[in-house]
This record gives C-alpha cells, sequence and structure tokens, in this order.
C-alpha cells in the first residue's frame, strides 16, 4: 500500500452534476428502500469511473499495488453504501449519502473487494447520516488516501504484509485491514516475494561493485553501478507494483545508500 494522493485530480463536470442529483435523490428519500433503490438503480455510476481512478493510481489496486495478481480490479466504495458491520459484525449502518460520491471510491482488487464487502468497523463517532462528518470517526480500515496511514503496515521477505507494531491502536488497525482485505492473499505473497528476492540481488550485486570500485575504482565499473542503481529505483518508482514492498526491502539491508533511495 502507498499513499495515493488525489490532489489535481476532478472527474469531468459532467459526471459530477450526474452524481449530485443522484445523491440529493438519497437526501430526499422518504425511507431506506427508497434510497436502496435509488442506489440499485445506478449502479453503473461507479463503474464509470473506473478508468479516472486507475489513472491515479499508475493502473493499481489502491490497497495492494498489484496491477493483475489480485484478480478483476474493482471500484470499491470505502465507506459501504447500504450495511457497515462493526467490529462485532453486527450492522451499524451504512454510508448511503456517500454511494455516488468520488472521493469514497477506492480501486481494489476482486479478492480483497469480495473479502471487504460490508465490513467498516468504526471505533468512535459514527457517522450516520450527511449531517454527521465522517472526519470524525476513528474507523479501523487504513485508508491508501491518508498519508499516514500506509506507514503503518511493512513487508518481509516472504512476501507477506505486517503491522509495523505489535500492540495498541496502530497495529488493531492494520491487522483489521490485512485480514479484511485479504492482502496475503497467496499471489500476493508469491509477487511481493519475487520482487523481494529480486531487489534483494540487485542491492547485493551492486554493494559488491561498489567494494570492488572503492578498492580498485575504474570508470567501467561505475557504468555498472550506475545502471544497477538505475534498475532499483525504477522499482521503487510509485508506477511500479509492489513499490512499498521493494522499499521494505531496501530499509532493511540496513546500508546507508539503500535506505536513501528507498526515502
Amino acid at each position: 500500500m502507498i499513499h495515493i494522493d488525489r490532489s489535481g485530480f476532478e472527474p469531468d463536470i459532467e459526471w459530477i452534476n450526474k452524481t449530485d442529483a443522484l445523491t440529493r435523490q438519497l437526501i430526499n428519500a422518504p425511507d431506506a428502500p427508497t434510497r436502496n433503490q435509488i442506489i440499485d438503480d445506478n449502479q453503473v455510476i461507479w463503474g464509470e469511473l473506473k478508468d479516472f481512478l486507475l489513472s491515479i493510481s499508475n493502473e493499481k489496486c489502491w490497497y495492494s499495488e498489484a496491477k493483475d495478481k489480485y484478480n478483476h480490479l474493482h471500484v470499491d466504495h470505502f465507506r459501504p453504501k447500504k450495511i457497515a458491520l462493526g467490529i462485532d459484525k453486527k450492522d451499524k449502518g451504512g454510508y448511503w449519502w456517500l454511494a455516488f460520491t468520488w472521493t469514497n471510491y477506492r480501486v481494489c482488487g476482486g479478492a480483497g473487494n469480495v473479502r471487504k464487502r460490508d465490513k467498516f468497523a468504526v471505533r468512535n463517532n459514527k457517522s450516520n447520516d450527511p449531517n454527521t462528518p465522517i472526519e470524525d470517526e476513528l474507523v479501523y480500515f487504513l485508508d491508501p488516501c491518508e498519508e499516514e496511514d500506509v506507514l503503518k503496515i511493512t513487508f518481509n521477505p516472504k512476501g507477506e504484509v505486517t503491522p509495523i507494531k505489535t500492540t495498541g491502536w496502530d497495529f488493531e488497525r492494520a491487522d483489521y485491514t490485512i485480514k479484511g482485505l485479504n492482502l496475503n492473499f497467496k499471489k500476493l505473497k508469491e509477487a511481493r516475494q519475487d520482487v523481494w528476492v529480486e531487489i534483494s540481488t540487485l542491492v547485493s550485486e551492486t554493494q559488491n561493485l561498489m567494494d570492488l570500485n572503492d578498492a580498485n575504482p575504474s570508470v567501467f565499473r561505475r557504468g555498472q553501478i550506475k545502471e544497477k542503481l538505475k534498475q532499483i529505483k525504477d522499482l521503487v518508482k510509485p508506477s511500479a507494483e509492489f513499490s512499498a514492498t521493494v522499499k521494505a526491502c531496501l530499509v532493511s539491508t540496513g546500508l546507508p545508500w539503500a535506505s536513501k533511495i528507498a526515502a
């Protein structure tokens, strides 16, 4: 998971006007069945935004960073539309008024979206209507759109996602997210493990060349080092699959130059 920066991105005005009108219908609806029918009748709306959302994340799942290892990519409602299951697995009330709000959308691989479904636990200040600010909620799911949230998980050589901490609220959120989004899905772990091996090999080869060049400097060897560093930097780019895993591997080496690239 890496931070998804949505600043500077906005759907086209026609889509915004259409969804604003639907949101007004939801707010003015007399009861929940009517609201649900409006949502059901307009399910194509968020699908229309899929390509736009993918353009923000370099075609990657916003949660897993996978492009095709996490099954078909879906448009996920971060806060569920009709039902929101708490820690006790009981419905605490969905976020119907956000059904057509694009900032509530995330791109998610099918394996994660199916697991997530209606899960959305809130520790405090649960919002149940458009007049109660969602900004006051203490939610369990880590949000890729929140820069601080992505810092609460890391990766290991087995390709597994793990919480940074072992206790406390940060641990609870990370653990809930990893399990609730199926982030240790078998194919994901295997793909991240392959990336870890690839970057570890590159780091080892680079360090060996650096040591040799320090003992016996050569222009040719300096060129080799430059090429290895470029390969590593390409794997760290936001457009690369599993770039967060690459960064975790670089930091784990303890080498100052590798950590600097990961920063």
